[in-house]
């Protein structure tokens, strides 16, 4: 049924993907089905409060690798997906993608760890929404435009 969900506005190559993610990171018992306390688990932590929270499981869903970092192919296919969820051409949505790593990246060390990834979404409400807005239930939506726009 996620499948069919995310089929709908994405690829199946990338709704796959995205899937197999969201898997990787509920499934604690590796059963191949999510069930309902790791639903709970996951629902929960989608419906945090706080921008900051919010972000917190936001990393952590899109560290694929579960490295404690995000580099730039993470970056691009996680903003690069969700920027062509919203309408924006492939080329473009990996130039902001680029460009939204290279704006976190404030150590210029070729990866995001959570603190840079949260402080730099934080300053930059766009991307913050469009990060927010890929978690389910999320009460926050696009306000404001800022540097990548």
């Amino acid at each position: 049924k996620m499948m069919d969900m995310y089929a709908a506005v994405l690829s199946a190559q990338k709704a796959t993907i995205f899937v197999e993610q969201i898997f990787k990171k509920f499934d604690s018992d590796l059963n191949g089905s999510i069930d309902f306390k790791e639903f709970m688990l996951a629902t929960n932590a989608s419906e945090a409060d706080t921008s900051e929270e919010k972000l917190r499981w936001a990393f952590r869903l899109y560290d694929k690798d579960s490295s404690g970092t995000i580099d730039v192919q993470e970056m691009i296919e996680i903003v690069g997906n969700l920027y062509e969820m919203e309408g924006v051409c492939k080329d473009t949505a990996m130039e902001k993608a680029t460009a939204a790593f290279n704006l976190l990246d404030v150590d210029s060390d070729g990866e995001l760890n959570e603190d840079e990834f949260i402080e730099g979404c934080m300053k930059d409400h766009t991307l913050a929404n469009l990060l927010n807005s890929s978690t389910p239930n999320s009460k926050e939506r696009r306000r404001s435009s800022t540097k990548i726009d």
